[in-house]
């Protein structure tokens, strides 16, 4: 009998196997909370007509077998972006060009820098056209970390103690908040103040960033923080983007995952398109300050048991489809690579992942997003608590924040350098 033949015989039979074996996995239940107890028994079975195990990561797969994760699992639903934006990356089509000898763009004005639909998966510069998308204002014209705390865990023990932070970031071009797209004459890309209000011994500590719109990428962000023992600015050097936040587990270059502009890393490359469980529905309340001082000033976080740092166990994950982008950082960064896990139809990062020199995994980052209408109606997704877990260490520096899109009565010189001198006077 022809080989030919029998090949193809063989390789309907399994197939017809895979469907049957499909149509009767079991579909598990929303609210059904993912453990070491169960993964074994629930990882073969459908949500969403997906297998379960097929959308947890390896490392979250680890985390649940060996750390001690939980993942309470929702439907997924879907979350608009607001229309001015999605139809700014419309009209922008035909004008955005990419320069794939610098990995530059060109001709943007606001929206996202590339519809992801028009990205081919096989281009070998998709993955810096999804990064520059991530770099554009997808959480509106002005990001407002309102009463933004950093909680310091010990994997063992805890609580150790809890920094509360002011922090503001300004872009100064792709603004849809109803006045100008651009502002300044287009030399400067975004600025961020960061300051710390408590607890007395860091009170004042803060840093004011700028990071300009250079067509070479030869021009450094300028940074300058603010000594407290001398009560004036230093300016700090091009390299800040990639140093700790203050006594943190975070980097500048992990504010929202992954904060660098493509061209400072070494490359970026798409290496996956996957659905994967995220946190895209986080509570609206994500700091309740009439809680300060308990562990329920921070209702997201699972800080009441072991190991401490992980989302609360009621925080609710569901399926996104996302891209899995890998970078190679610069030479000088902590880092010898760092993935994140992006939603595919906008750019919102759920998971990444970050392995140190030798090539080993460092750390995991979980952020809780929701949908969020700033003060003007702008619809946006905004991060609002960052899990910045430390694995070596087993301890994390995690974030929570009552994020706002869209602050009303907020210009440009709120965010300055004289602003970080006077709010940490």
């Amino acid at each position: 009998m022809n080989i030919g033949y029998l090949k193809k015989i063989s390789q309907a039979v399994l197939l017809c196997w895979a469907v049957v074996g499909t149509a009767q996995a079991a579909e598990l239940p929303a609210g059904t909370v993912i453990s070491k107890a169960n993964f074994d028994t629930v990882k073969d079975t459908l949500f969403e007509g997906k297998r379960v195990g097929d959308m947890i990561p390896e490392r979250l797969e680890w985390m649940i077998k060996e750390r001690g994760l939980t993942m309470k699992i929702r439907h997924s639903e879907k979350i608009e972006m607001d229309s001015k934006y999605m139809e700014a990356t419309q009209q922008g089509k035909g004008k955005v060009k990419f320069d794939p000898a610098t990995r530059q763009v060109s001709g943007w004005t606001s929206g996202m820098f590339f519809d992801p639909q028009d990205i081919d998966p096989n281009d070998p510069h998709a993955g810096d056209k999804l990064i520059w998308n991530l770099r554009s204002p997808t959480y509106g014209a002005t990001m407002d970390l309102r009463d933004i705390s950093f909680v310091f865990i010990d994997g063992e023990e805890g609580v150790e103690r809890v920094q509360r932070w002011w922090s503001r970031r300004y872009y100064m071009e792709g603004r849809l908040d109803g006045g100008p797209v651009q502002e300044g004459d287009g030399d400067i890309m975004q600025k961020t103040i960061l300051v710390a209000q408590s607890p007395q011994d860091i009170k004042g500590l803060g840093t004011f960033s700028i990071r300009y719109n250079d067509p070479s990428s030869a021009k450094p962000d300028d940074t300058w923080a603010y000594l407290k023992s001398v009560r004036r600015a230093r300016r700090l050097t091009g390299s800040a983007w990639m140093d700790p936040i203050g006594g943190t587990v975070q980097l500048y270059d992990d504010w929202d995952i992954w904060d660098a502009i493509p061209t400072k890393y070494k490359s970026t490359k798409l290496v996956d398109t996957r659905w994967v469980f995220a946190i895209a529905h986080s509570p609206e309340l994500s700091v309740d300050k009439s809680k300060e001082g308990s562990h329920a000033e921070f209702p997201s976080v699972g800080l009441g048991e072991k190991p401490f740092y992980y989302p609360a166990k009621h925080i609710e994950w569901e399926p996104r489809e996302v891209y899995v982008i890998e970078g190679t950082p610069p030479e000088g960064h902590p880092y010898s690579k760092k993935v994140v896990y992006m939603e595919k139809d906008w750019p919102r990062p759920y998971l990444g992942e970050a392995y140190d020199q030798n090539g080993k995994f460092w750390k995991f980052f979980i952020f809780q997003n929701r949908p969020d209408i700033g003060d003007d109606g702008y619809k946006a997704v905004m991060p609002v608590v960052g899990h910045v877990i430390d694995y070596k260490a087993n301890f994390s520096t995690t974030w929570s924040s009552n994020m706002k899109s869209n602050p009303a009565g907020v210009e440009e010189n709120d965010v300055s350098l004289k602003q970080l001198l006077k709010i940490a006077r």
